[in-house]
């Protein structure tokens, strides 16, 4: 469960993709520069809500109908994945110190109230030890949806297709392959 809830995490992080039934991977597009500025906000937005420890406000940024879907065809669904941040939160002493997104293009929906991106994210951290604290990096390379709702962009969907996490500088997980 910890590896798995910091996946969910770092789903949520930079945070946080499409459910392969009904978005795949775009090519490798320009957004327009309005809607890439407002995405790449909302997932900064995300890394700063989970730096602050602020789960609650983190959890708003996501769709009641968030799910996340993963290369083994593994689902997870917000409130899974809430309650797994939490807990990583409580039971590892889990901080995060940096997070960051990179966006790689994606596509629009005809009405502009869909965006598809190809993102690649990171975060570290630490998490209680023995020994004090030990250092951890997430990262991962998904493609998300976001849809418009009101004057806010919420994620709806993650599809995780690479997933890389290293606990003092040893990968402890590593899944997909793209």
């Amino acid at each position: 469960m910890l590896i798995r809830g910091l996946s969910i995490l770092l789903a949520g992080i930079v945070l946080s993709a499409a459910i392969a039934k009904t978005a795949r991977a775009a090519a490798p597009a320009q957004l327009p520069p309005a809607i890439s500025t407002a995405i790449s906000a909302a997932y900064a937005n995300q890394c700063t809500m989970l730096k602050n420890t602020d789960i609650d406000g983190f959890s708003k940024t996501f769709t009641n109908h968030w799910v996340e879907s993963d290369s083994n065809g593994s689902k997870v669904t917000k409130a899974q994945a809430i309650g797994a941040i939490k807990q990583q939160i409580a039971a590892m002493g889990l901080t995060i110190t940096d997070c960051a997104a990179t966006i790689g293009g994606g596509s629009v929906s005809s009405d502009g109230n869909t965006v598809t991106v190809n993102v690649e994210q990171s975060a570290d951290g630490t998490v209680a030890s023995q020994t004090g604290t030990s250092p951890i990096q997430i990262s991962s390379k998904e493609t998300d949806v976001w849809v418009k709702r009101g004057a806010n962009w919420l994620q709806s969907a993650s599809t995780v297709l690479k997933n890389t996490i290293m606990l003092n500088g040893q990968v402890v997980q590593q899944s997909g392959s793209r």
